[in-house]
């Protein structure tokens, strides 16, 4: 086996074990996991030893070295400064959906049930209605009214119940250190 085929092992073994991974956690098999990552890990060093000829020298490992140093810094920096920029838009009150309601009693004795579901505004000054909706008579809900008011719950908390932006964030962050660290490694590699 020469490099190029030890690499393109190392990217398939990659590539299936976070394959497994995704499913396994969509799926609820934590198990999975626990067996893929060291099975991966065992399938990788036995690619490695059945190549044949110098994977690396002097040269290429302080490269590596140098490469790797300067994406942690950056990627340190810029982590630090997307927390605070992330964290200040989860934790910010202007920017998180107010909800509203209110039970009201009829002329014939029935309760109805007006709710909203709005974003933006001050404290005291209403803003952008996402969502609303009214149900006359709340003891007598049929279902009708029922999956209308599932439907306003679901498309008016969509954006904050995502739960694929995890695997997203995980993604972009993945793509920025390959990215970050191919740089610098050609960088040093025309360097030295």
């Amino acid at each position: 086996m020469n490099r190029t085929t030890y690499l393109a092992c190392i990217l398939l073994t990659s590539i299936l074990v976070a394959a497994m991974v995704g499913w396994a956690f969509a799926a609820g098999a934590l198990l999975v996991p626990v067996i893929a990552i060291p099975l991966a890990v065992v399938v990788i060093l036995a690619c490695r030893q059945q190549v044949k000829g110098v994977m690396s020298d002097e040269r290429t490992v302080r490269i590596k070295s140098k490469a790797s140093l300067r994406t942690i810094e950056v990627l340190l920096v810029l982590g630090v400064i997307g927390v605070v920029v992330f964290s200040s838009y989860a934790f910010s009150t202007p920017l998180a959906p107010t909800i509203s309601g209110k039970v009201t009693v009829n002329d014939d004795g029935t309760r109805s049930l007006s709710m909203a579901i709005s974003r933006g505004g001050n404290t005291g000054m209403p803003g952008v209605v996402i969502s609303s909706i009214t149900i006359r008579n709340i003891d007598a809900m049929n279902e009708t009214e029922a999956a209308a008011y599932a439907a306003f719950w679901q498309e008016g908390l969509r954006q904050y119940n995502e739960s694929a932006i995890v695997a997203r964030t995980i993604l972009y962050c993945l793509i920025a250190l390959i990215t970050t660290f191919g740089a610098f490694y050609l960088y040093y590699a025309r360097k030295y």
